[in-house]
């Protein structure tokens, strides 16, 4: 009795950690609609601890299932998409720096992030956490777009330009539906002490700039970085990518 007790917990573990992911989002929409921008961006980050421990856990208790991954899927555009262009959407308008014809660009991140995720979905399931993606992750989408957000309120001005937000929507939108591979974070991490590396890295940009900031500007290193590994490899080994 006890070991079908247990079984079940395993088996559904995961997905309550993919339902929780999911209430955080609907949470950080409603608090983005009533204007609590920094309590939405941290309810948008503690999704993204719950998307990659769901994945976890259900890797480690040999659990991964079909429904889980739609599942996944079903909460990740909210979460990473949805959820991170109305916090973005409000804090634009709250600071006045609204206007009709920035909606059209509101939409192409959650058009971007459902190809994405539909396509990932047709895809054979990862055999390593060293593999390669197709087009950057919904994920990593979300978390630059809320710590944009984060990095502006860290500031008295709330003065990034208008022009930064439209460019990243637009350079993420195109990476998401890309054919760009991708490497996993622990490509980034081949040895344990480049742990140390990236620690001192980020608390020396902590230093000149705020935590939000240091947060962006380490997300957006990796991806510059992938972009560029990539397009190394397609220049000088053509035949380890397709």
């Amino acid at each position: 009795m006890e070991k079908n007790k247990y079984n079940r917990v395993r088996l559904y573990f995961p997905n309550l950690i993919t339902f929780l992911s999911l209430a955080c989002a609907i949470a950080s929409i409603v608090l983005s609609i009533r204007g609590f921008i920094l309590q939405a961006g941290l309810l948008i980050l503690l999704s993204v601890v719950l998307d990659v421990s769901d994945g976890f856990f259900a890797r480690k208790l040999n659990v991964e299932s079909n429904f889980g991954i739609q599942l996944d899927s079903l909460a990740d555009i909210v979460s990473f998409s949805v959820a991170p262009m109305i916090l973005m959407l409000q804090h634009l308008t709250i600071r006045d720096s609204f206007s009709f014809w920035f909606l059209p660009l509101i939409i192409l991140p959650i058009w971007a992030g459902a190809f994405r995720l539909a396509r990932f979905n047709l895809q054979p399931i990862k055999e390593n956490n060293r593999e390669e993606s197709l087009g950057l992750a919904i994920t990593s989408s979300g978390i630059i777009l809320s710590l944009t957000v984060l990095s502006d309120l860290s500031y008295n001005t709330n003065s990034m330009p208008l022009s930064i937000y439209i460019l990243l929507i637009l350079v993420l939108s195109y990476l998401m539906i890309s054919k760009l591979k991708f490497p996993s974070l622990s490509w980034f991490v081949p040895k344990k002490v480049l742990f140390v590396v990236y620690f001192a890295l980020g608390a020396t940009l902590v230093l000149f700039s705020s935590f939000f900031t240091s947060l962006l500007i380490l997300c957006l290193g990796l991806v510059a970085a992938s972009i560029s590994r990539y397009l190394y490899l397609l220049m000088f080994r053509p035949s380890s990518t397709p």
